[in-house]
This record gives C-alpha cells, sequence and structure tokens, in this order.
C-alpha cells in the first residue's frame, strides 16, 4: 500500500490497505489540527485563510540513473514539474505567470505580502536554498550531497537533470520528483473533501532525500 496516492491505485480495492490509507491521512490531518490550535490562522493578500504551518512530506530516494550511485540533491517538490520550472520556456519565469493553481504546493503563502512563487521555491529563501547555506563548501562524499534542486544555486532540475555532468540515464534525462498526492491534497485542512475544498490552506512540501544522506556517516550528516 503506497499512501502517497490517491485510495484506488494505492489499496486496489483491498479493505486492509483502505483502512491502513485513511488511518494514515487522518493522522497527518490530525497533526495539522494541532498546528492550528497552537499557531491559528492568517490571512494572504488574496483573502485566503491558511494556517501557520508546513507540511514536510519527506521520502528518500535511489536516484540510480544519476551519476555518483545515486543523485546527491534534494529533490524539493511543490507540485511543479521540470517543465514548468524551466527557465528556457517562454513565460516560465517568474513561474507564478503560469501557476497560479489552489490545488498543490504554497498556495497561500505564495500570495503572502512581499512574497512569489518564484522566490519561495528556487529564491535565496528558498527551502533548497537555506539549506545549501547551511553546508560546507564541499564534503568528502560528494560536492553536491544535500545541495537543493531546486534552489537558488541549482534553479531548474529540467536543465540538471538534463546535464551529462549529473545524469547518466541513457534516455540523457533523469527523474526528478516533484510532488506526489500526499502535498497535494494536505494543502487543505478538509482533505477528505477531495476534489471539493473549502477548508483552510496549509502549506506543504515534499522533500527527497538522496542515498549520500540517508547512508552517511556521522561527519557528513
Amino acid at each position: 500500500m503506497d499512501a502517497n496516492r490517491e485510495i484506488g491505485e494505492a489499496a486496489f480495492g483491498n479493505a486492509i490497505a483502505e483502512s491502513a490509507w485513511t488511518k494514515f491521512h487522518e493522522y497527518i490531518n490530525e497533526a495539522q489540527t494541532h498546528i492550528q490550535t497552537e499557531f491559528d490562522t492568517v490571512y494572504n493578500e488574496a483573502s485566503i485563510e491558511g494556517v501557520r504551518g508546513l507540511v514536510f512530506d519527506v521520502h528518500g530516494y535511489a536516484g540510480t540513473d544519476w551519476h555518483n550511485e545515486g543523485s546527491d540533491f534534494i529533490q524539493w517538490g511543490y507540485r511543479l514539474g521540470k517543465d514548468s520550472l524551466d527557465q528556457n520556456a517562454v513565460n516560465n519565469c517568474p513561474i507564478d505567470i503560469t501557476s497560479s493553481s489552489t490545488r498543490g504546493s504554497f498556495t497561500h503563502a505564495r500570495q503572502m505580502p512581499d512574497e512569489s512563487l518564484e522566490c519561495l521555491v528556487r529564491g535565496p529563501k528558498s527551502l533548497g536554498q537555506r539549506f545549501n547555506d547551511q553546508l560546507p563548501l564541499s564534503l568528502a562524499s560528494s560536492m553536491t550531497c544535500g545541495r537543493g534542486l531546486p534552489s537558488l544555486d541549482y534553479p531548474d532540475p529540467k536543465a540538471v537533470a538534463s546535464d551529462p555532468a549529473y545524469c547518466a540515464d541513457n534516455d540523457g534525462v533523469c527523474h526528478y520528483y516533484s510532488g506526489g498526492y500526499d502535498v497535494e491534497v494536505h494543502e487543505r485542512m478538509d482533505w477528505y473533501n477531495d476534489p471539493s475544498f473549502h477548508g483552510s490552506h496549509m502549506n506543504t512540501v515534499q522533500a527527497e532525500l538522496p542515498r549520500c544522506i540517508r547512508f552517511a556517516t556521522d561527519e557528513t550528516r
């Protein structure tokens, strides 16, 4: 059972799997409700109510199509695919121009005062760049271990995933994890009403951790 899928695809109609799937998502929603109770909500410039909190959906990936026996990047997923983040595509920069959905990721934070989706996803205050700024310039295991994709340093996942310096895939394009069902559906507090949401927002993001972090020495961690 893969809970990061809609229930039909996740449980294949199996009653035990469906029960586990439901409990998993109810637990996430219960945690969100605790955060809402503790920190309250705030309205953004579009009059959208959002919880003062952030959901991290953390995964690990093998990345065997990349060099170094697996990609070194933490892949941050905002429900924006490689093509949406392609800086060479017309009208993709800033990404706010082409992404105004109320489903997906950061649908509340992107419309807070002095914020934009472009800056939140790959600007100097993005999660990827915040992590980059805490890392040493080089690590024993890899020059890029733990670096954020996307981030200010690596703003374009499509360019990186197509670069033979990083990608070892025979087709020439490596996989980038842009965010799945969890971050899409738990962006709204009434996740169970999918797709007819009416509840408050809560910003979500997916983090795919590479092997160089998950199997690292204490020094690298």
